[in-house]
């Protein structure tokens, strides 16, 4: 029986947190000292709108110094004291989020389930959820950022918390084939040990990383491989690069996720993924650098990391290539411990385990008005909650990847249990006969057969069935798992078996 996602309940607190991030120009310390205060999204949303310099003075005003009653109970619990500069920092904020306010289609946050999850095709979890990454608390250390308010996302929830410690992988965009190796190896390693491998869906080392984590799962049992989580710079309905459409589609079709903390329809920023960068250090236990330069958001987010007290490691590489600067740099100056091999998973993560991917039901939030969820999810839910309008009920369910076209493993020949089996290319399908040859044609032009050598031979001998590095690394990943191609150093090379 194919098993479903589950659907985050959009509560009333979901949807006053949407509001208030609406209002919001990134991480905002102000809101979340005053949402410590206040204890409720809705409690401030309420007191904000009567604070609105459109209307009346007599509301105003007393509205506008209970916000900063909240504002200063928020920082004094947050640990932190009020001061003249910091109350005038608040006092602009406000003002910002007034002007922000006016651009919503309506003041009244319930009548925006729709507006806010894209008609259901995206959904939202807050701390109140059981898929809320918890880890992500820890932001609150700086006294500048805060933690998002909340988080929406396409794909599977409980991708987030399917694995205790996540393993987060960043690097350059412009990525060598060495860099890509070392993202594409240890995230395809470590999502067969069940974790859960984060990045930022990007071009290069990011969607190597996440291609690595995919491509654990052929040859395997679905329930038993890690998943993986892209965190995005703008709302996830402007997800790109769109050269990674694909990828994105793979990432939800295998249970894992898409996320971001802005609004739908939040432009990626330049400097929005700075602000992303803190997001894919929080949700990690462990950060790799896989290749970075020395200015380069990779550097940005293994700065949070450090920050957040997460181990950090980088690869070296050659000192003479400045793509590999950054990781130098940090290990030079003990920021980042040497990565000694990419082959090693148990060096940098703990002990294998099964993702954790049950169908546990939301808690009950703050709030006791919660909003109707979906059919499917109130059958397991049992709560009592207000109607929601129109297509918000019918929130979008990714499909589980379609594994009708994946070369069925099982039945090809191996050198398992000490038995030579030769392998014939003629029994193989017809993509692994393809990149067989084109790493026989490496080896007479005597080039390094890397994945990238392969694209490369590809675009001249096969431009119409290998397109992209992706397609390349797939394949690979499937040959070396049957045994018809093992890893010597960069270079991929046919088992003495194969005939």
């Amino acid at each position: 029986m194919t098993e479903h996602n589950p659907i985050p309940i959009l509560s009333r607190d979901a949807l006053f947190r949407a509001a208030l991030t609406f209002c919001l120009d990134g991480a905002d310390a102000s809101m979340y000292a005053t949402l410590k205060g206040a204890g409720q999204a809705e409690t401030i949303w309420h007191i904000l709108v009567e604070a609105h310099p459109s209307g009346s003075s007599s509301n105003c005003e007393p509205a506008m110094k209970e916000l900063e009653r909240m504002f200063i109970e928020g920082l004094i619990r947050w640990g932190r004291k009020p001061s003249n500069a910091i109350m005038n920092a608040f006092r602009t904020a406000v003002a910002s989020w007034h002007n922000r306010m006016q651009d919503l289609p309506n003041r009244d946050p319930l009548a925006l389930a729709d507006w806010f999850t894209v008609d259901g095709t995206q959904w939202i979890v807050t701390p109140a959820s059981p898929w809320w990454p918890q880890q992500l608390e820890d932001l609150a250390i700086r006294s500048d950022w805060a933690p998002p308010l909340c988080l929406w996302g396409k794909g599977d929830p409980r991708a987030l918390t399917s694995c205790d410690k996540p393993l987060g992988i960043v690097g350059s965009r412009d990525v060598t084939e060495y860099g890509r190796y070392v993202a594409h190896t240890l995230a395809e390693q470590a999502a067969v040990s069940g974790h859960l491998v984060v990045s930022g869906g990007a071009m290069g080392t990011d969607a190597a990383a996440h291609w690595g984590a995919l491509n654990a799962l052929h040859g395997r049992n679905q329930s038993g491989i890690g998943r993986t989580v892209a965190v995005f710079a703008g709302g996830l309905n402007h997800m790109g690069p769109m050269r990674n459409h694909e990828l994105f589609e793979r990432i939800e079709g295998q249970s894992g996720a898409l996320i971001s903390e802005l609004c739908p329809n939040v432009i990626p920023e330049a400097r929005r993924f700075l602000l992303r960068n803190r997001i894919i250090a929080a949700l990690s236990s462990t950060l790799v650098v896989a290749q970075a330069r020395l200015r380069s958001g990779a550097l940005n987010t293994a700065g949070w990391a450090c920050e957040l007290m997460r181990e950090v490691y980088a690869a070296p590489g050659d000192i003479n290539q400045p793509v590999n600067a950054g990781c130098n740099k940090i290990i030079n100056e003990q920021k980042a411990v040497l990565l000694c091999a990419a082959t090693r998973i148990e060096d940098i993560c703990h002990e294998p385990h099964r993702p954790i991917m049950a169908f546990d039901p939301p808690r009950h939030e703050p709030d006791t008005n919660q909003s109707q969820p979906p059919k499917e999810a109130r059958q397991t839910q049992h709560a009592q909650q207000q109607h929601l309008p129109g297509n918000a009920r019918n929130q979008h369910r990714p499909q589980q990847p379609d594994v009708s076209n994946m070369p069925d493993l099982r039945n090809q020949p191996s050198a398992a249990d000490g038995k030579a089996q030769v392998i014939k290319l003629s029994n193989l399908p017809e993509s692994q006969r393809l990149m067989a040859a084109l790493i026989r044609e490496c080896n007479k032009r005597h080039l390094i057969t890397t994945p990238d050598a392969l694209l490369r031979m590809a675009k001249t001998s096969a431009p119409d069935d290998i397109t992209n590095i992706a397609t390349v690394l797939e394949i690979l990943g499937t040959m070396e798992l049957a045994g018809i191609v093992t890893r010597k150093a960069d270079a991929m090379v046919l088992s003495d078996l194969v005939v």
